[in-house]
Formats: structure tokens, C-alpha cells, sequence
């Protein structure tokens, strides 16, 4: 990738977060909140309309759920944070964080049908409890789990310093040999395996990553999406509100992605600068350790623990 675009990709980034360190977030949540409202009033007409037949009624109302999901996206939320924070601290590349990105908001999107479907049909259940159930216990469920994320990505970077700075090489003593084994866990003495190979180990870090990411963004559904399913269902129109929840999703996918491209950008940017300066094997850890410790203040905040 060139090396100027990570270095212009970087220096955005650090703008980014001076701005909204000076104040710039309440301004931006302000907007979005002002925005939420509006395109909320719109879809309800927008369902007066699809209810009532009129031509492109339909495609109207997708339109504006998708651009509910970019301002939703756009305005205050744990999980484009998480995203952006996890793709600069970790050694994800880019197009695994796009992935993960979409996934997760489709996968949020998923939640909010299981809610409202299980809910009115099993437990007939009422939108001030659905309401309840999504912005507050979900929501509760969901900070806390990335917390815990959090807590587990300083753990990790912690355990990978340590092994850095006091990692020296084993030889074995006495009366044994030592097994040696070739890149692919073989032993070079017995041919039997002893562990998996590097790859594999790589393969499994990235789904439990993957996994965990996408479960805490998922947990706690979008309130648009709550909003648009049960208006939907009272009118008779659940096919129509399924798939608007679906590009409403896709409208919020689209912040998510480009604020994990962003942060991996940014952090090729910031390891080629500490290449070239021979400090590159401390800052992997200390990138994501800071990471962990973002993903942290941001969870233990919107749960006002201070």
C-alpha cells in the first residue's frame, strides 16, 4: 500500500480524534440525534404511503431506512468504536475488518427481527417492553461484553510484551533431546504432531476474534430497527420491514467499514514509521494495549461508572 496515503490516513485520523477530544462529538451527536428524528418521522409516513399502495412507495422507504442507518451509524454508538479501535490495535488487515464490519451490522439488524418476531408472537410482548428490552438490558449486555473485550485485548498485549522483552532461547539439558519440529508442527525425531502449526493457531485467533466482535455489536439491535419492525407488524407489512431492517443495516455497515479501514490504514501507517526506526516488535503490543484500554473507557463510560 502506499506509503503516502497510510501517512495522509494517519494524520486524519489524529485530526479526527482532536475534534471530537475539543468537543466535536457533542456537535456530531446533536446532529445525528436531530437526524434520527427526522428520518423517523419520514419512514412513518413513508408507511402511510406503502400502506396506502402508492407507486415507489416502497423503494422510498428503503431509501430512507438506509440513510437512517449511515446517521445512526454516524452519531453516538459502541459499535463503530470497537471496530475502529480493535482494526488499530490488532493485526487484522483490511479486508478481514470490512468483513467484520458488515457482519456485525447485518448481524445487529438479525437481532432486532429475533427480538420483535419472538417477542410478539411468543411472549406477546408489548413495544414499551420491547423498547425496555432493547435500550436498556441489551444495551447493558452488549457494554459490558465490550468491556470484557477490552480488558481481554490489554491482557493479551501485556502477555505478548512480556514475552518480547524476556523471551531468551531454550536449549534442552540432560540426558534428552529436544524435539524439534519444522513450520508445520512435525516433529523432526518421532513425525507425530505435538501442536498446530502457526497458521492454525492464527486461524482460530482469528474466529474467536471475529466471534467475539460481532456477538457484542450484535447483542443490543439498533432502536430504528425496533421502531420500523413494530409499525411494520401492526400494519400487516413484515416482509417490507424485514428487508428495511436489512438496508438499514447496510446504511449503518457503511460507517462501521470505513472507520475500521481508517484505523488499519492508520496503523500500517504508524509500524512502517516504527520500522524504520528498528521499535516495530514493542509498538504491536503497546498499539493494541492502548486499544483495549479505548474499547474500556468507552464501555465503562456509556455505562456511567464514572
Amino acid at each position: 500500500m502506499p506509503r503516502a496515503l497510510m501517512v495522509i490516513v494517519t494524520l486524519l485520523g489524529l485530526s479526527a480524534l482532536f475534534y471530537l477530544a475539543g468537543g466535536g462529538m457533542d456537535q456530531i451527536t446533536q446532529w445525528a440525534q436531530t437526524a434520527q428524528r427526522g428520518f423517523q418521522d419520514q419512514m412513518a409516513l413513508g408507511l402511510r404511503a406503502l400502506r396506502a399502495g402508492d407507486p415507489g412507495a416502497l423503494m422510498a422507504f428503503w431509501g430512507l431506512c438506509f440513510a437512517y442507518g449511515f446517521v445512526h451509524a454516524v452519531g453516538p454508538g459502541h459499535g463503530k468504536f470497537l471496530l475502529g479501535a480493535y482494526g488499530a490495535g490488532s493485526d487484522a488487515p483490511l479486508g478481514r475488518m470490512a468483513g467484520i464490519g458488515l457482519i456485525s451490522s447485518l448481524a445487529q439488524g438479525a437481532s432486532a427481527i429475533v427480538l420483535v418476531y419472538a417477542g410478539v408472537l411468543i411472549f406477546d410482548a408489548s413495544r414499551e417492553a420491547l423498547q425496555l428490552a432493547g435500550d436498556i438490558w441489551l444495551e447493558r449486555a452488549s457494554l459490558i461484553a465490550i468491556a470484557l473485550i477490552g480488558l481481554w485485548l490489554v491482557s493479551r498485549a501485556t502477555r505478548k510484551a512480556l514475552h518480547y522483552t524476556m523471551a531468551a532461547p531454550v536449549t534442552a539439558t540432560g540426558g534428552g533431546q529436544a524435539h524439534g519440529h519444522h513450520m508445520h508442527g512435525h516433529c523432526e525425531t518421532c513425525g507425530h504432531r505435538h501442536s498446530p502449526d502457526m497458521h492454525e493457531v492464527a486461524q482460530a485467533k482469528n474466529w474467536r476474534d471475529m466471534a467475539m466482535l460481532v456477538g457484542a455489536i450484535a447483542i443490543r439491535p439498533c432502536t430504528g430497527a425496533l421502531f420500523v419492525l413494530i409499525l411494520t407488524w401492526r400494519m400487516g407489512l413484515v416482509w417490507q420491514g424485514v428487508v428495511a431492517v436489512l438496508v438499514m443495516a447496510l446504511g449503518t455497515a457503511a460507517v462501521t467499514i470505513t472507520v475500521a479501514a481508517t484505523a488499519v490504514l492508520a496503523r500500517e501507517g504508524a509500524l512502517g514509521w516504527a520500522r524504520n526506526l528498528g521499535r516495530l516488535r514493542l509498538l504491536g503490543p503497546a498499539l493494541e494495549a492502548l486499544a483495549g484500554l479505548f474499547i474500556l473507557f468507552v464501555a465503562l463510560n456509556m455505562l456511567k461508572i464514572f
